[in-house]
């Protein structure tokens, strides 16, 4: 038999075992209910953060040439266009015109080349251009400049031109980007202008316009005759500036050719009515210089 001593032992065995059972999910209970919201209020302040670090990626900012997106704006988009409100180098400049040469000289050594005609709001490419109409180019094309070679990589197209020449404007104006074996990029200016003959390479162009943005043609079977799009001249301008787009990147060779191509009105109005008003405005020349130099170009 079970004495009494034996059944109040049971009985406080029990009480203790319940409130073993029941303090663990007492605690659970109570550290479920503030961990939960804790754990939330983590998550959401972990996607708050990624949402702003994701504007600082390679593409870090939606740029353009609106008001709320424009030339002015771009500064303050993204820490990575700083250089765009704060650059002391900046491009493109108005250009006055020289009566002195320097010493410097350069050679242009182009040559024919089938393209990829693409329409682009932003590249990661050489350059984020921007909205243009652009012609990624074959290997092989190049051109000198103070004893460094810098290979062509794509042209494209602003209108109005983003370069003037003595306060002028000119309708357009195509940007020929290159790039050296170090990653240094140097850029010709073209100026275009209207006239009364088409200009084949520019016609070539605009018969194979992408019918939308992003949109990229490849013409395997057509060439465009890099050495005739840019003019013979004897008057170009050489300066150090930068992009004319974002992020503004500084230590970019320009030269602009101060003879411009000429082209129907119906060639400069299509290209525009496809990019828009593209030029970002002239930037201050600050203690810069700009130099006349001699060309040499590669016939």
């Amino acid at each position: 038999m079970i004495n009494m001593t034996e059944i109040l032992n049971i009985k406080a065995k029990r009480n203790r075992m319940k409130k073993l059972i029941i303090l663990p999910v007492a605690m659970l209970a109570l550290f479920g209910c503030t961990d939960t919201p804790k754990d939330t209020g983590d998550e959401e302040k972990s996607n708050e953060k990624n949402v702003k670090v994701e504007p600082e990626s390679a593409r870090p900012a939606h740029w353009g040439y609106l008001e709320n997106d424009g030339p002015s704006t771009w500064a303050t988009l993204s820490s990575k266009y700083m250089l765009c409100g704060g650059g002391s180098h900046q491009s493109p400049i108005d250009i006055i015109d020289l009566d002195s040469a320097s010493e410097v000289s350069f050679e242009i050594n182009y040559e024919s080349t089938t393209v990829h005609i693409s329409h682009n709001e932003n590249m990661d490419d050489i350059i984020d251009n921007g909205h243009t109409i652009q012609l990624d180019i074959d290997n092989g094309s190049s051109f000198t400049l103070k004893g460094e070679t810098y290979h062509l990589k794509q042209f494209h197209f602003h209108t109005p031109s983003e370069h003037t020449l003595n306060g002028k404007h000119y309708p357009m104006e195509m940007h020929f980007v290159h790039q050296a074996d170090d990653g240094r990029l140097a850029v010709i200016g073209v100026f275009v202008e209207e006239g009364e003959v088409a200009n084949e390479n520019i016609q070539l162009v605009i018969d194979n316009l992408p019918e939308s943005k992003g949109e990229m043609i490849h013409l395997e079977d057509l060439n465009i005759a890099l050495n005739v799009v840019i003019p013979p001249t004897e008057e170009t301008y050489h300066y150090s500036g930068s992009l004319t787009t974002p992020p503004c990147s500084e230590d970019v060779e320009w030269l602009v050719l101060k003879n411009p191509i000429s082209t129907i009105k119906e060639h400069i109005t299509s290209i525009h009515n496809k990019i828009s008003k593209n030029n970002r405005p002239t930037q201050n020349l600050n203690d810069r210089g700009v130099s006349k130099v001699i060309d040499q170009i590669d016939e």
